[in-house]
């Protein structure tokens, strides 16, 4: 006899299964969409860019748009000015926040809570709010001490650095909060230090969550903009910035400027790529209490 039950139940997680894939695959064209359409508009002459009837599939290669973006900015300073910051901005945050969280998971000192809303209060305040704050104290600390801070890579960096510090020690603060306390220990009475524990034992385990908080923090820095359009210019012109000229007072160049989005795309994709298993562990590792 043919048991119903279990044919019905096996039908039913048929149907959620199809369901949970068209779902997923709804998210992954509404997420890949933008940067497909970057690519076809950067294949195109201006009058097809500009049409307002487009074509939403790609029916030629038009390269030049490849070649007049490299002549009509400095496209390669742009990008390597975006990398200084981003790389720099993310050294500096993941060697400081590193030590703050692991300060909050193993250590008690008065002020810890109010110290840990407070960083979870920075991340409440629109930037916009602090970006004529910030202007005014770099013009002051030009003016008053003589150390240049607009226009600067310090000046950007340290703007960045202020900004991605909180962000990433709530992040990694989970992750250092999953490394049981007694692996220290067990160094410590095999003659290791306190710090030497913290470099050889609890940061190689929370490698995966390290790399993960970087990657978010890299792609804030290298893809900021509205503080960049007021604190960097001239010699430390981010991509971000640069890639805005290509829209004058008279027209927009859109394939120049998706073409340079698309060059621009592909270092960070093949970052993504070659770090994708320790972000991966990273997102994860940080989510259950063992």
């Amino acid at each position: 006899m043919t048991d119903w039950t279990t044919l019905d139940r096996d039908l039913e997680d048929v149907l959620v299964g199809l369901t949970k894939r068209f779902a997923m695959a709804m998210v992954l064209i509404f997420a890949l969409f933008p940067i497909y359409w970057m690519f076809v508009v950067s294949m195109r002459p201006r009058e097809e860019a500009v049409s307002t009837n487009p074509n939403l599939l790609l029916d030629s290669l038009y390269l030049e748009n490849y070649v007049l973006m490299w002549q009509r900015f400095p496209l390669v300073d742009y990008f390597i000015n975006s990398l200084i910051i981003a790389l720099t901005t993310t050294a500096l945050a993941l060697f400081i926040a590193s030590l703050a969280a692991y300060s909050f998971t193993r250590f008690s000192f008065p002020g810890k809570a109010t110290f840990g809303g407070a960083i979870l209060g920075t991340q409440m305040i629109p930037g916009v709010l602090i970006l004529l704050p910030m202007y005014l104290l770099f013009v002051n600390v030009q003016t008053n001490v003589g150390l240049p801070m607009t226009n600067t890579y310090h000046g950007v960096i340290f703007v960045y650095t202020t900004f991605a510090i909180p962000f990433a020690i709530w992040m990694l603060r989970g992750y250092f909060a999953n490394i049981p306390a007694s692996l220290e220990d067990a160094a410590r009475v095999d003659g290791c230090t306190r710090f030497q524990a913290l470099i050889r034992i609890v940061l190689p385990l929370a490698a995966p969550g390290i790399a993960a908080t970087g990657m978010f923090v890299f792609l804030t820095a290298f893809n900021e903009v509205l503080f960049a359009s007021v604190l960097a210019s001239s010699d430390v012109t981010p991509f971000a910035i640069g890639i805005q000229r290509f829209e004058t007072q008279t027209q927009t160049y859109w394939g120049q400027m998706m073409a340079a989005s698309t060059v621009a795309t592909i270092p960070l994709v093949v970052i993504f790529i070659l770090f994708q298993k320790p972000i991966v562990d990273g997102l994860t590792s940080g989510s259950v209490k063992q």
